[in-house]
């Protein structure tokens, strides 16, 4: 008997209240066709941008956006622990944390399946506190949202634990000649750059042994590894871009060579880098337009990234371009040098996530403004071609495959 296949989606809005968010859909996936049908969606009071599996315990993490912890302003941000039904493709709340700081943008289960790790993208606030000097005179500082890479401890049930270790990124305080504000012409956000540190994503090497974060707010990478005996996270390189503003987001590592790709979400090019597994040594080798020509501003917002992934066999990869709504296909050769080779028009606007079925047979973008899922066939050379089908979803974000190992 086939085993049955899902797609877990977690959903995700620009709409401030309520709590952003729009939940969790399951929907049944048929390996033959490529079609979805949806069972349910959960919690339609959670902002799900990001979330991760563990297969072994039948576990979905998920992320729960938010910026305002329940019946306060401010303080918030939540993680939750789903256990997965195969056979029925229902999910059941097993437990939830408070993540420490507000926004959690990313989780990622380390390769024990001891931990897991989240980071957070903060709000843009600032609160101006008086100071009484020593000498008794009176000034005054400015406190912004602290944005962590937070460490929880999992249960042998796969229930979060308690939190082990934070590794908080500074940032100027706004101090800085590369400091500015900038508001989103499309959502109206208030963006700080090189400001406030803004973490969008952590994600492990194909070994485990390190984990790079993304800062969009500070334009910076990071590499970390954890310490298994002290339970703590390790700072091992900062790599700072040369393009300020253009908001490093999500990055995905090649499968067999030391290369991890960097997408950026306020400027179409990808970063390209070596990376040393032991070190956690960064080195840019290349910078990489996506796009033959500057395209200019698009509704009043540059064109930027937001999903990337390499395909399994390391031989091509997909990038997304809101603004234009675009698929981008890039060819990697025997070093992991890219080359685009393709750009397809996602069949939706704003495509916010990609995923590739398991067999990858067909590949689906999550449009998250106009809440549907489109499909593409993957030919044997990477290459997309739309089926032409386009499946009513809510507001998707991320795009999870669950299939019985």
């Amino acid at each position: 008997m086939d085993k049955k296949v899902y797609a877990i989606v977690g959903n995700w809005s620009f709409e401030a209240k309520p709590a952003k968010g729009k939940g969790i859909s399951i929907f049944t996936y048929e390996e033959e066709t490529g079609e979805l049908a949806l069972i349910e969606t959960l919690r339609p009071d959670v902002a799900a941008g990001q979330l991760c599996l563990d297969k072994k315990r039948s576990m979905v993490y998920v992320c729960n956006e938010c910026g305002e912890r329940r019946g306060e302003v401010g303080g918030g941000g939540y993680l939750m622990a789903y256990q997965f039904d195969p056979a029925t493709g229902r999910m059941t709340l097993v437990s939830e944390k408070e993540s420490l700081c507000p926004e959690p943008s990313y989780v990622c289960l380390d390769p024990t399946g001891k931990y897991l790790l989240a980071c957070h993208c903060a709000d843009p606030w600032h609160v101006t506190k008086i100071v009484r000097n020593e000498d008794g005179t009176l000034s005054n500082e400015v406190l912004f949202d602290d944005a962590g890479v937070v460490m929880f401890r999992i249960c042998e049930d796969g229930s979060l634990g308690e939190v082990c270790d934070v590794a908080v990124n500074p940032g100027t305080g706004g101090k800085d000649p590369r400091s500015q504000v900038n508001v989103d012409p499309v959502s109206g956000h208030i963006q700080l750059v090189e400001v406030i540190s803004r973490l969008h994503s952590v994600v492990a090497s194909p070994s485990g042994k390190i984990f790079v974060v993304c800062d969009k707010g500070m334009d910076r990478v990071y590499t970390y590894r954890i310490n298994y005996e002290s339970e703590r996270l390790e700072k091992l390189d900062e790599w700072i871009s040369d393009d300020i503003a253009s908001f490093p987001r999500y990055g995905a590592f090649h499968p067999t060579l030391p290369v991890y790709y960097l997408d950026n979400e306020n400027h179409a090019v990808m970063n390209c880098f070596h990376y040393d597994d032991e070190t956690g040594k960064l080195d840019c080798f290349l910078t990489l337009p996506l796009l033959d020509e500057d395209p200019g501003l698009v509704d009043g917002k540059p064109v930027g990234a937001q999903d990337i992934m390499v395909h399994p066999n390391g031989q091509c990869l997909y990038v997304t371009l809101c603004g234009l709504n675009l698929i981008v296909v890039l060819k990697l050769d025997e070093k992991g040098m890219p080359t685009v080779v393709q750009r397809v028009p996602s069949g939706g606007n704003l495509p916010r996530g990609l995923q590739l079925s398991p067999d990858g047979r067909f590949l689906l973008s999550g449009n998250m403004v106009s809440g549907d899922i489109t499909s593409f066939a993957v030919s044997e050379d990477g290459l997309l071609t739309p089926t032409g089908k386009t499946y009513e979803a809510v507001s998707p974000s991320a795009i999870r495959f669950w299939k019985e190992e």
